[in-house]
């Protein structure tokens, strides 16, 4: 009987949301209607135009930027999403107008245990996220911090490299690149901010925090009802909030207990009067009296990891697929390796200034496949003008790098990975550091990925070294033009099927 009466309270509840939700869409659409905004597609009562996204919003929001122009408005359900597709809008909305549009619209899944709240990602544009920012772009991604740790890094590839040859080379196993190179750069962050390996196969802890970390990620970027109608958020229909609150519940569990190891070596250290060399985790820890609390340190560690190993791990994977399929750029790329780094040693990170094709292929990849496709979404903290156009406060803005980088009036033959056209001409000049719009895989203005320093340098070391140290050919007879080189929509844009491919060391064995 007490289930039948909870039965009905929960459907009562339902019916109330619903019915609020209507109220609330009527009188929100009679609103923005007075406004003018920017031209858009007709909307449908109530789902407004959810519908048009389909299962890959960059390619539909592309399409329709071609009908109604680079700048467009569309109604996803209770919230007015404005749509930059070009160059020009980009600029306008991450640079022109980047102190109004720098708020965020944080994804339900982020709010959940009130993580939003002390994230570099999610959180506003507010006096907390400049604090956290600040800190991290000081103590972890400055020019200075990224050098004094390049032995990190040397380390961790070499690693991989290592492994790729015992474990899968004389095994006769395949590569799995979406794994093992999220597991190098899970390895290689967290050995930087803590001097800890977070994946080890042989620890069970460590194995736990992985998981626990992968499946949050998996669940953040599902789609969730409660993103459009925020009114359902607190009915959890999809269980999303539950399911994603226990998986960051067991990763917070990890961090604390190894900032609480951290903290107790701090102590004996302090009564033995004797002081180990000082890491970021530490630094953050020391920074606890200027208003910096352990929640805020665990979010900041958690973030980096997350966002630092999926981003890489997924560019990477792209990276070697398009060389894969394209055995010319392949051996375009290995021959310029041999000119410079030669048979007889292992690539080293100052090798790379001096490979511009591989700068090439990587920002080939960048342009089409940017990780994140439609960026992070803004907000817009007050209302502003774009273009005669108006933007109302709290309007989501999307940019879809991925549409800018495959602007057909920018970009010759877009659909082709073409490395060489970063090698000539005005293209040549183009960087992806937020300067030049034609190129925004990492966003540009304020809200500019904090760990772009962190990644430009990854990118090219890890994907030398893949190509230097193996030729790579495609499991069980395989031909390079039979890859499927589809993707998945989602935060991260990442390989429909992940790529596997056989191993064949290119160096003297005893390099390795």
């Amino acid at each position: 009987m007490e289930s039948y009466y909870a039965h009905l309270l929960y459907c009562y509840y339902v019916l109330v949301s619903i019915v609020l939700i209507l109220l609330s869409v009527l009188l929100w659409r009679k609103n923005t209607k007075r406004l003018l905004l920017p031209p858009g597609p007709p909307a449908w009562p109530i789902v407004g135009n959810l519908f048009l996204l389909g299962k890959k919003p960059n390619e539909s929001l592309f399409a329709l930027s071609g009908q109604y122009g680079p700048l467009m408005t569309l109604f996803l359900g209770m919230k007015t999403t404005v749509v930059a597709s070009s160059a020009a809008m980009a600029k306008e909305v991450l640079k022109t107008h980047d102190n109004i549009l720098a708020g965020r619209v944080p994804i339900h899944a982020a709010t959940v245990l009130s993580y939003d709240k002390s994230s570099i990602i999610w959180d506003q544009n507010g006096s907390q996220w400049r604090k956290l920012r600040r800190i991290c772009t000081t103590e972890l991604f400055s020019p200075k911090k990224l050098q004094a740790l390049q032995h990190v890094r040397t380390e961790s590839v070499f690693q991989m490299i290592r492994l790729i040859f015992q474990e899968y080379f004389l095994n006769g196993n395949r590569v799995n690149f979406a794994d093992i190179i999220f597991n190098t750069a899970l390895n290689l962050i967290s050995n930087m901010m803590f001097s800890t390996k977070v994946f080890d196969p042989n620890n069970p802890d460590c194995m736990e925090f992985t998981n626990a970390l992968t499946s949050w990620v998996k669940l953040a970027e599902r789609p969730n009802l409660a993103d459009f109608f925020p009114w359902l958020g607190f009915l959890d229909l999809q269980g999303v909030d539950r399911k994603i609150g226990a998986h960051l519940k067991r990763a917070h569990y990890f961090l604390d207990l190894w900032i609480s190891y951290r903290l107790a070596r701090r102590s004996r250290e302090a009564e033995e009067e004797g002081e180990t060399e000082k890491d970021f985790l530490d630094l953050m820890l020391d920074m606890r009296a200027h208003d910096l609390s352990l929640t805020d340190i665990r979010a900041v560690l958690f973030e980096l990891l997350m966002a630092g190993s999926d981003t890489t791990s997924g560019t990477l994977e792209w990276a070697m697929a398009e060389l894969i399929h394209n055995p010319d750029k392949m051996k375009k790329a290995q021959v310029e390796l041999e000119e410079v780094v030669g048979h007889s040693r292992r690539v080293e990170e100052c090798d790379i200034d001096n490979l511009p094709y591989l700068h090439a292929v990587v920002k080939e990849v960048l342009r089409m496949y940017p990780a994140g496709p439609l960026l992070i979404p803004h907000r817009a903290t007050s209302s502003c003008e774009i273009e005669g156009f108006v933007i109302p406060k709290d309007t989501q803005l999307w940019v879809n790098a991925w549409a800018v980088g495959r602007d057909p009036a920018v970009w010759n033959a877009p659909s082709k990975f073409m490395p060489q056209r970063f090698l000539e001409g005005e293209k040549a000049k183009l960087d992806f550091k937020g300067q030049d719009f034609d190129l925004i895989p990492f966003g540009a203005g304020r809200r500019i990925c904090l760990g772009l320093p962190l990644a430009d340098k990854m990118l090219h070391f890890i994907l030398a070294s893949l190509i230097h140290s193996f030729d790579w050919s495609l499991p069980d007879g395989m031909i390079a033009e039979e890859l499927d080189m589809d993707y998945l929509f989602g935060v991260v844009l990442k390989k429909r099927q992940n790529l596997q491919a056989i191993s064949t060391p290119r160096l003297p064995h005893n390099i390795y």
